[in-house]
């Protein structure tokens, strides 16, 4: 690309500012409460991921069954990683944000 191009473009299109996203985002409030709403879901299931992994292994280790314990014990691990990946969900893109600017 021309620095001729380069110039019209930088005055066609204003930079964007993501802290800035009420401005330039239509329907940001609801947007935002559509995401809270998804990572509560997403933590509840992943909460109920673990305790239901909890109980199939403490039942198949008191049934002596080894395909329950590793379930159980997947779904326990799973569920963990779940939530601590959901819960620094915005700290991740706020890393990647600083990374890439």
């Amino acid at each position: 690309m021309s620095s001729w191009s380069a110039r019209v473009l930088a005055q066609v299109v204003p930079p964007m500012d993501p802290s800035r996203g009420r401005q330039w985002i239509p329907n940001y409030e609801q947007i935002i409460a559509a995401l809270n709403g998804l990572t509560l879901a997403g933590m509840l299931f992943a909460a109920g991921v673990v305790v239901i992994g909890g109980a199939t292994w403490a039942l198949a280790t008191n049934r002596a069954h080894p395909q329950g314990v590793t379930w159980g014990r997947f779904m326990v691990i799973g569920g963990f990683v779940g939530a601590v990946v959901m819960g620094a969900a915005s700290a991740i893109v706020n890393a990647g944000f600083r990374l890439g600017s």
